[in-house]
């Protein structure tokens, strides 16, 4: 029974590539994307869900991440060229999967509506929209309905630059909605819109208006590697990243960004609406 286990352990460590603790690997995420990456102090340093989700993988797999955050084009390039072992966080399309491996998500998506109790708005499919102003994200795209609606002129669409805006417009009837991610909108939530929240009764509207979406973490498929190792690290950073999910961890530090006493008041009361 032990010589099986041996064997086991022995094949184990012959397909685990061999890192040196002292060689960090490079990987890139998005310098302006709070909750999930951003910088901030003098020092510029890397903060956000994804950041310290990748730092606990790091950690668990006894390696180090040099991480490092920048414009998402650029992030974008350097993972196609190569020039870092991998980048965060990447929905996955088949131009993408040319150029890199995809592990599992270190986050996922879900835009959802946002809006005021006192407008008594419904939303249980596109339809509920129609005839209505909404805003979103200047540049950003919802979902195949939504947009075709848009394009119809079925649905009145604003995009905005500033947050601030965006509530401000919903508190003076500038728009019947917003459309954003729902994450990234409980952090703006958390920083800086605890009055409008608390006083103007602002809820989120349960039914998504995207479905949840998995944002990965990737493996340049150019990164100077052997195949085999490079495959080696996309299985075991895909299990550790599921583990972190399953156990709870991913969620913990998802609340810590986005779920202070606050916001759990804003959920529970988008719960009873």
């Amino acid at each position: 029974m032990n010589k099986y286990v041996h064997i086991s352990v022995l094949v184990g460590l012959l397909i685990w590539p061999v890192l040196s603790r002292a060689t960090a690997l490079t990987v890139v995420g998005d310098d302006n994307f709070p909750p999930y990456s951003f910088v901030y102090g003098e020092r510029q340093a890397a903060a956000g869900i994804d950041v310290e989700i990748l730092q606990e993988v790091a950690r668990r797999l006894d390696i180090q991440f040099d991480i490092r955050l920048m414009p998402w084009k650029r992030l974008l390039l350097v993972t196609k060229r190569g020039d870092v072992f991998g980048s965060f966080a990447l929905f996955k399309t088949p131009a993408r999967e040319e150029y890199a491996l995809f592990t599992h998500p270190v986050h996922y998506s879900t835009y959802r509506l946002f809006t005021m109790k006192s407008k008594d708005l419904r939303f249980d499919s596109i339809e509920d929209l129609y005839h209505k102003r909404i805003g979103i994200d200047a540049g950003f795209a919802i979902s195949e309905a939504f947009d075709q609606a848009r394009e119809r002129g079925d649905i009145d669409v604003v995009e905005l630059f500033d947050y601030q805006d965006a509530f401000n417009r919903l508190r003076k009837d500038g728009i019947s909605a917003f459309a954003g991610n729902e994450l990234v909108i409980r952090y703006q939530l958390g920083q800086w819109l605890q009055s409008i929240a608390e006083k103007d009764e602002l809820i989120m509207l349960p039914k998504p208006v995207q479905e949840s979406r998995g944002a990965f973490f990737v493996i340049s498929k150019q990164y100077p590697m052997d195949d085999q190792d490079r495959q080696a690290w996309q299985q075991r950073i895909t299990e550790t990243l599921q583990l972190l999910e399953d156990t709870g961890f991913t969620r913990s530090i998802v609340d810590k960004y986005t779920d202070p006493p606050f916001i759990q008041d804003f959920r529970r009361r988008s719960e009873r609406y």
